[in-house]
């Protein structure tokens, strides 16, 4: 895309966008892996749900006229999990940094007098694996290069949440979101997504 083409399409992304905010959230992951194995193992395998942490950081955009809202920033997920058989305990913490986009659309205002919006989200990450370790037993494995958690991971999710206004420049946003992800570039045999319910709480501040 030409220099000239990108400017003209922010300058009409400027001139549509009404407010501004920047936001910050924390939460919760509640992670089960579905693992799939080359040789059926994955069948005496019982899997149990971990949690771990979510983090955001990013922009907010409003198109003027509309009850669309526009969410870029940086997201941070533990993907954590256990599993365990007859003769063995496993258990998954790993880190993945990424980029997270999202669309809201505001379902109501000031819901039953409350003065609270809700919203109904809908969006994907990518993100990399920054950190991971598995535990079998009392032995300890780094899996940042192995190709079931390694690479580019898409995350799409559907969720809701609820905005209050504090004051003039400041919102409390709080929300739960289910995803899905995957991994892009996984050729081995071996297959393994993460179903996470996710809870979050937040805060937006208003720029312009």
């Amino acid at each position: 895309m030409k220099i000239s083409h990108l400017i003209l399409i922010l300058i009409l992304y400027s001139s549509l966008s009404n407010a501004q905010e920047l936001y910050v959230a924390v939460g919760k992951n509640i992670t089960h892996f579905d693992y799939k194995s080359s040789n059926g193992s994955d069948q005496n395998l019982n899997f149990r749900s971990g949690s771990g942490n979510n983090f955001e950081i990013g922009y907010v955009s409003n198109v003027r006229n509309s009850r669309l809202h526009y969410f870029v920033g940086i997201v941070y997920n533990e993907f954590n999990a256990e599993a365990s058989n007859y003769s063995k305990n496993y258990s998954w913490e790993t880190k993945y940094i990424g980029i997270l986009n999202k669309i809201a659309f505001k379902l109501y205002d000031n819901c039953f007098n409350t003065g609270i919006d809700a919203f109904v989200n809908l969006g994907f990450n990518s993100s990399v694996l920054v950190n991971g370790d598995q535990f079998i037993n009392n032995y300890y494995y780094d899996i940042t290069k192995n190709e079931d958690f390694s690479g580019i991971n898409l995350q799409p999710f559907l969720g809701f949440n609820y905005k209050y206004d504090v004051s003039k420049n400041l919102n409390l946003n709080f929300g739960y979101n289910f995803s899905k992800t995957f991994n892009l570039f996984n050729n081995s045999d071996e297959k393994i997504s993460f179903n996470t319910h996710q809870f979050q709480f937040g805060l937006l501040f208003y720029l312009f």
